[in-house]
């Protein structure tokens, strides 16, 4: 399937690293209320498979080589999944709302909206103690000395 114009942009919305994203206010009330709809119109089990959507693509950079291995095909069928939900969340559940921003040809709206989707995605995944405790795992390295020295 080929996008162009605004509709490559809501592709790219869902594509944004989550911190651009999180920068990113809703800009506007149509965006606002399009990314309201985004959240509520997931499951549990679709914001799952947004992080895992965004880690397995964060995983694929070059950056990541050598500290994480990424199956190609459980990459793939995690694309395949995703596509489905954006087309889902955007030409069913959220109609409505996608149009006014697709109409006003909103790339940031749109990017904003996304945003706000991986946000609570990502927040949901924190929330388990095994991701929470991996994340906060390089704390048994910071130097406490250095950090009572901000204190003085």
């Amino acid at each position: 399937m080929k996008l162009t114009g605004l509709a490559a942009a809501a592709a790219i919305a869902f594509s944004t690293p989550l911190a651009a994203q999180s920068m990113v206010a809703a800009p506007n009330e149509a965006s606002a209320k399009l990314g309201q709809c985004l959240v509520d119109k997931t499951t549990g089990s679709d914001r799952t498979l947004v992080a895992r959507w965004m880690a397995g693509s964060m995983a694929s950079s070059p950056m990541m080589e050598g500290l994480v291995e990424v199956d190609t095909a459980a990459k793939e069928q995690v694309d395949r999944s995703m596509a489905a939900l954006f087309a889902r969340l955007l030409t069913k559940d959220c109609k409505a709302q996608a149009k006014v921003v697709m109409n006003n040809r909103d790339q940031m709206g749109m990017q904003a909206a996304g945003g706000r989707l991986g946000e609570i995605a990502m927040a949901e995944l924190m929330m388990d103690p095994v991701s929470m405790q991996a994340l906060l795992a390089y704390i048994q390295y910071v130097d406490p000395a250095a950090m009572a020295a901000l204190a003085e």
